[in-house]
């Protein structure tokens, strides 16, 4: 006897064509993924154009409602009775025109995807026309070309995205989250067509705008804020048909990702894997591993030179001759970089010209006298920030740590017995004993303001001094999380910071949890957010930097990150930017607290980064190291 499945077998196997409204949604699940989608088609077809003036409001993330009006070259009855067709467009008429692109949009698949999935209207009218002409689609369904009044150019309006799709309305994220990525395309797009200007509102609300009179330089400053907009390093340079300009920052300016890195090829934003190589190559040496540069680059080339027709958002090309662009694009890149300040706030390169001067007249022993450890030149360089460290060449600092007596150092132990274990007893004979009577009580030497040095009764050990100090704050602070707590401290001037518009929609949603660790932020005005309070046991923390580094943290995931996570990692961050730092003068009490501190930890081997915190050293190991054995 046959089973039902049997039964069903043929006629599930049968081929049939698709009726041309379920294509299109099949297709609208490739061009049209969430609000942010429908924004890049419709401001790329409107710089298409020829626009001059864009206007784009939203409401609920774009979900509700996405609508673009242009000032552009409009279109006509006939046009707009087509505009809503798939593979509908002006940009293409033969099989050879894909090998010379030039316009962002080509496919003629956004508006067809876009009609299948919402409610859609467009109003358009050429200049020099009396009257205009609008169409709407609904569902797929595409009503008559009618006549309408309007100003010259084209108004576009998506309503109610995905509302016949009820499983893909479902994956959209939160409004603040669909708005932030709504502003991502519509910055990068301001980037790469300076001399157009763009206004975005939200829910009424202006929510970001550039002028068409700024260049470059001023959208940065717009977007990102004026301290990376002032310290951009213009880029120039051309082979032959290729051009490329625009700036780089300096290397105190990386991040852990590539989100600051724009690509911009012949006005079109570009993720590309050859162009982010390109900048790690000319940064190599110069910048540290894991971090990735800051650059907004414009790369002009013939459109034959590229095939833009490989990635279904158009975000990946393939270049004809890509050798041979990679090495005029890293030499250009480097030329820049080495007009940068590879400096870190903090060690500014005079400073370092300076400590080698002072460096050049010291005495030529290999070991100076506990005299001169304290006449040791000055570390020139705040106390702020992550610098620090000796430039190349330049001596290590060695200095006497107040309070210190280098002749009451415990001696080494004696040497180990050939086959013994390789930590021989300490001078007391118990090194357990000695453990537990232990009270910090010192000397302690202070290296180059950066490592610290202390006798043990098997040998001594050397502790990086912010790596521990991070780890102790970083568990102190994750600690009171868990007791809840956390106690804030209001300051006194509340810190002002510039930040992008889609980094503070984003950040939007966190401010009730960030109060949870004590962390208090309130928008002021547009762009700029005012650090209220802080976790009162940070002493000393960059109120900037750690803001930048929430926002990092909210930005890299792709996601919107679960409190738990957000919070451990801002305490994370917080613990960094609080600690010691390389470069910070320590006294004999400064540093016998650390330490006591550190001792209360279960785990204080490594810091949060898992870089250890300390290195011992045995008598058995430099018997080794200096051949006695």
């Amino acid at each position: 006897m046959a089973t039902e499945t049997d039964q069903e077998t043929p006629s599930a196997a049968r081929i049939a064509l698709l009726p041309d409204v379920l294509r299109d949604k099949i297709a609208a699940g490739e061009v049209i993924e969430r609000p942010a989608s429908v924004v890049k088609e419709l401001l790329e077809n409107a710089l298409d154009a020829g626009a001059g003036q864009i206007r784009l409001d939203l409401m609920e993330g774009g979900a509700r409602r996405i609508s673009v009006t242009d000032d552009g070259r409009g279109m006509g009855a006939e046009d707009l009775a087509l505009a809503f067709r798939a593979h509908a467009t002006s940009k293409l008429r033969q099989l050879e025109d894909l090998d010379h692109i030039a316009s962002l949009g080509f496919r003629g698949e956004a508006l067809a995807s876009m009609g299948s999935v919402a409610r859609c209207s467009i109003f358009s009218r050429p200049p020099g026309e009396a009257v205009g002409w609008r169409v709407e689609v609904n569902g797929g369904r595409q009503s008559p070309v009618s006549e309408a009044g309007g100003p010259t150019g084209t108004q576009v309006e998506i309503c109610d995205l995905f509302f016949n799709t009820p499983a893909r309305r479902r994956f959209l994220k939160r409004t603040s989250t669909e708005l932030a990525r709504c502003l991502d395309v519509v910055q990068r797009l301001a980037l790469a067509h300076p001399g157009v200007g763009v206004v975005v509102t939200h829910d009424e609300k202006r929510v970001y705008d550039v002028e068409a009179s700024m260049d470059l330089r001023a959208r940065v400053r717009r977007t990102f804020g004026a301290e990376l907009a002032e310290a951009l390093v213009e880029v120039k340079g051309a082979d032959g048909p290729v051009h490329l300009s625009g700036f780089i920052a300096p290397a105190h300016f990386a991040r852990r990702d590539t989100s600051r890195q724009m690509w911009f090829l012949n006005g079109r934003f570009l993720r590309d894997r050859v162009l982010v190589a390109c900048l790690r190559e000319a940064w190599r040496g110069s910048l540290e591993e894991r971090r990735q540069s800051v650059a907004f680059l414009h790369l002009n080339l013939p459109p034959e030179a590229v095939d833009v027709n490989v990635h279904p958002a158009k975000s990946e090309v393939r270049f004809r001759e890509q050798r041979r662009l990679f090495s005029f694009l890293v030499r250009t890149l480097r030329a820049a970089i080495e007009g940068t300040d590879l400096a870190t706030p903090g060690e500014r390169l005079v400073d370092i010209a300076r400590r080698r001067e002072a460096g050049a007249g010291e005495s030529g022993a290999l070991l100076p006298d506990p005299g001169a450890l304290a006449r040791s030149y000055p570390w020139t360089g705040g106390t702020g920030g992550t610098g620090g460290h000796p430039a190349a060449g330049s001596p290590a600092e060695v200095r006497e740590v107040a309070g210190a007596d280098v002749a009451a150092l415990p001696p080494l132990a004696a040497p180990t017995p050939a086959g013994s274990a390789d930590v021989p007893s300490g001078a007391s004979g118990d090194t357990d004993a000695w453990r537990a009577r232990d009270n910090f009580a010192g000397p302690f030497l202070q290296v180059d303001r950066t490592f610290l040095l202390r006798a043990l009764p098997e040998g001594f050990e050397i502790i990086d001094q912010h790596a521990l100090h991070e780890r102790v704050t970083f568990e102190e602070l994750r600690r009171d999380l868990a007791a809840g707590t956390i106690e804030s401290q209001k300051l006194l001037v509340p810190e002002l910071v510039e930040v992008g518009r889609a980094d503070l929609a984003r950040l939007a949603e966190h401010l009730v949890a960030l109060r949870s660790v004590g962390v208090e932020l309130e928008q002021f005005g547009e762009g700029t957010l005012a650090v209220q309070a802080l976790p009162a046991r940070l002493r000393r923390v960059d109120s900037a930097g750690l803001v930048r580094d929430i926002i990092e943290v909210v930005a890299s995931r792709g996601r919107a990150p679960q409190a738990e996570e957000l919070l451990e990692e801002v305490l994370h961050r917080a613990a960094c930017r609080a600690s010691v730092m390389s470069g910070d003068e320590l006294d004999q009490e400064e540093i016998r607290s650390l330490l006591r501190r550190a001792r209360e930890l279960g785990h204080d081997q490594t810091c949060p980064h898992a870089r250890p915190t300390r290195v011992r050293f045995t008598r058995a190991d430099l018997d080794r190291a200096f051949h006695r054995r």
